[in-house]
């Protein structure tokens, strides 16, 4: 039996094979969601139980479906839970937590912008990481509501990961530069921090919507450029073009594609970072005897867990050879 306090994350009134109507929902804490399916339900039901409520559960019986843990209750029974008013509601604790230690990944951004010689760059990076304000909300923001490090931290975690492997790839190939790439790699996704904003559950801005995080990024950088001054018209170019090619593809949302060794990496340690961040939350959230995952509609296929699935953190949890 499940009890306790939960945010409602999304819920859906859908028609059964024999006729009837259920409310799909899925409901989070900060240690993970889970799909409910309420039967019985009608649109009274549906508009009580929306996104963004919170409700207590209350002895509510948690099956196996399709190989994973599912909530179920009759919709003609008010007993299994009860919506928290306006006053009772406490967002924050029902909405997921970066994994790791978001005090270490600030550390470790601040060591690589300290290790930056190019006085522009540094110069650029300054306008927003010396500013306490904008540090906070780069800190919070989720790096994506659903596909990837969608959870408060994940934007610091994401570029993190991203600076790491850059870091790596500057130090083993010849002829990269590094301060571009590092640079580059810090600033990727800065718009984010406008395209995201948290309040009952994550959602997108207007401003993140209409224009999107690449061209938000890109507004930025221009602006913070233009406030230091100085620098050569090519320096800054090369700068931006990381920012605005490092989706990679068109057809994945850049407008031009990687045009420099410094692009192409990034594009390539933004991507390996983002789906390995999809194969460590499945193995974090697994919770069955089975090996297998089941099918995830992002990866669109089942992973191999082994003995991996339900640790804390990453692999390095796993025992050898897993």
């Amino acid at each position: 039996m499940v009890n306790g306090l939960f945010l409602i994350v999304d819920s859906q009134l859908r028609m059964a094979k024999n006729g009837t109507r259920y409310l799909s929902m899925r409901i989070a804490d900060r240690t993970g969601q889970l799909p409910v399916k309420v039967w019985e339900a009608d649109d009274a039901l549906s508009e009580l139980l929306t996104t963004g409520k919170i409700i207590e559960l209350q002895n509510v019986e948690a099956k196996i479906f399709k190989d994973q843990v599912q909530l179920e209750w009759d919709g003609r029974s008010s007993q299994a839970y009860r919506v928290l008013t306006g006053d009772e509601a406490d967002y924050s604790q029902f909405l997921p937590h970066t994994p790791g230690n978001p005090k270490e990944y600030w550390n470790y951004l601040s060591g690589v912008m300290a290790s930056i010689t190019n006085p522009m760059y540094r110069k650029v990076l300054s306008v927003f990481f010396a500013d306490s304000e904008f540090v906070a909300e780069f800190m919070k923001v989720p790096a994506a509501l659903k596909r990837h490090h969608a959870y408060i931290g994940g934007l610091a975690e994401h570029t993190a990961g991203v600076v790491a492997l850059c870091s790596a790839a500057a130090g083993y190939y010849p002829r990269v530069n590094r301060d571009l790439l590092l640079t580059g790699a810090i600033l990727h996704d800065i718009g984010k921090v406008k395209t995201y904003r948290i309040q009952n559950g994550f959602e997108g801005t207007d401003e993140g919507k209409l224009l999107g995080h690449l061209v938000i990024g890109v507004q930025m950088v221009e602006r913070a450029w233009e406030q230091v001054a100085g620098g050569d018209r090519l320096e800054r170019e090369k700068l931006l073009h990381l920012l605005v090619s490092h989706h990679g593809l068109m057809e994945w949302g850049s407008p031009i594609e990687p045009l420099m060794i410094e692009a192409c990496i990034l594009h390539h340690a933004d991507n390996m970072d983002a789906q390995t961040n999809k194969f460590l939350t499945i193995m974090r959230e697994h919770q069955s005897s089975s090996e297998w995952a089941p099918f995830d509609a992002g990866l669109g296929r089942s992973i191999f867990v082994g003995d991996c699935h339900g640790t804390d953190d990453s692999v390095a949890d796993c025992p050898e050879g897993a």
